[in-house]
């Protein structure tokens, strides 16, 4: 028998249709119903509007009632900006054919490019012809290839690299010290045990990322963030993928440089180049600010230059060993969540698939592949490698999630997609053996 909430939470898309029929003048950006074009959910409304990559509850399928009159609220509030959005789209359009522009879908490149017009100049006037065209020339002068070219090319002058390479060690090593607090531990082992707002207010107002962070920099620090590891999860620190040695080494500038795929260690070039792939066509900005901005975020504690995101970070570090999908059923002891986390990968029926031919009770894989089971016994690390990425757009982007539920989403959806990354790695795998398993049968 459905419970009260259940009764009452409603589908998302139908919160938003409702919602934006009573938003005037947005027909270019409707669907033939009223509500919304799927493209206008997906370019504007979750990124611009709902921001659901901060507040993935606004995100769900099925949204609570109080989530449904958030959503409706914060749609209703930015209507007169979306019927701006959808006034300029239109001079997009008839400048884009215009300037005989062809690069790229139009709603995907022209409607955040509409909503940023929107947001700096309001409904269009006189000069809006003229505002959209240039918008239009700088977007497709300023795309992520050309941008990415400016970039090798910035890094490649000896001068700005020698310039540059000076600054980050100055930044690296005058970055303040933040030690690591005994009550830190216990902050973690609070929210991975509840996930209570009161005790995530609490770990985010807290320097703990930070602190986590830099210790890794120092001599000790890697015990001592293996330490929180066992006390929160109960289980020995795995290699995560952090940095190659006991201490963290200072990135290097361009990506040729790389001693190895560890996490912290990565090129200022590979971090900037994820940025420009984040930053949205009306988000323009110079490369050479692009990388001082990077060099900041890679000073501060995990790289992570935004002190709440560090502190996710930490905790998904302190999460993480309990992902072990091959071990089947999480160890007792660990913090519930974890272990539904773990639970939530084991029961795929790729990993079923990778342990029983470790058993060797299928007959379909006499040789069990090497590297697909090697990234399942590492998959802490992989979930970690996209938690940071994750995290470091939310720091590019400035968004950070706020309440617990959020925390407890964006955790929950990384480890989602890794677990999907590697499913379908299994599926390339078995179509590829195909021809070999019809020869023996």
């Amino acid at each position: 028998m459905k419970t009260a909430g259940q009764q009452q939470s409603r589908l998302r898309s139908a919160v938003l249709a409702q919602a934006w029929r009573r938003i005037p003048g947005v027909e270019v950006l409707s669907a033939g119903d009223g509500g919304p074009l799927t493209r206008t959910v997906k370019k504007i409304i979750d990124p611009l509007v709902l921001r659901t990559a901060a507040r993935p509850r606004l995100g769900r399928p099925l949204l609570a009632p109080e989530a449904a009159a958030e959503v409706t609220e914060l749609l209703l509030a930015d209507a007169a900006r979306l019927g701006a959005t959808a006034a300029w789209f239109t001079h997009l359009k008839r400048q884009r054919r215009a300037l005989r522009i062809t690069a790229g879908n139009v709603q995907d490149v022209c409607f955040p490019l509409a909503y940023e017009l929107a947001t700096s100049f309001g409904r269009p006037d006189a000069s809006a012809p003229e505002q959209a065209a240039a918008a239009l020339r700088e977007w497709h002068g300023e795309d992520s290839a050309a941008a990415v070219d400016q970039l090798s090319a910035y890094l490649a002058d000896p001068r700005a690299t020698a310039d540059l390479t000076a600054e980050l060690r100055r930044r690296w090593h005058t970055t303040p010290d933040n030690p690591v607090a005994p009550d830190f531990v216990p902050l973690l082992d609070a929210v991975a045990n509840g996930f209570a707002d009161e005790d995530w207010q609490a770990l985010a107002g807290s320097p703990a990322g930070h602190a986590f962070g830099l210790a890794l920099r120092r001599p000790g620090g890697a015990a001592a963030l293996a330490r929180a590891v066992h006390e929160v999860s109960g289980l020995p620190a795995p290699d995560l993928g952090l940095q190659r040695g006991d201490r963290t080494a200072v990135p290097p500038l361009n990506q040729r440089d790389e001693a190895g795929g560890e996490l912290l260690e990565r090129s200022i070039e590979r971090r900037v180049r994820a940025s420009l792939r984040r930053l949205s066509a009306a988000e323009p900005a110079s490369i050479a600010d692009l990388v001082d901005d990077e060099l900041s975020r890679t000073a501060a504690g995990f790289g992570l230059e935004t002190p709440v995101l560090a502190t996710c970070f930490v905790l998904g570090v302190v999460l993480s060993p309990a992902l072990r999908p091959l071990d089947g059923s999480a160890p007792g002891g660990i913090p519930a969540f974890a272990q539904r986390l773990n639970a939530q990968v084991a029961r795929e029926g790729y990993v079923l698939y990778a342990r029983r031919a470790l058993a060797g009770s299928t007959p379909l894989t006499a040789r069990a592949d090497a590297d697909i089971l090697r990234e399942l016994r590492e998959f802490a690390k992989r979930f970690l490698a996209r938690l940071w990425v994750r995290l470091h757009g939310f720091d590019v982007s400035g968004q950070t999630p706020a309440a617990a539920a959020d925390i407890r989403d964006l955790l929950t959806g990384v480890v989602r997609s890794t677990s999907l990354d590697l499913r379908t790695k299994v599926r390339r795998a078995l179509v590829a053996g195909l021809p070999r398993l019809e020869a023996v049968s």
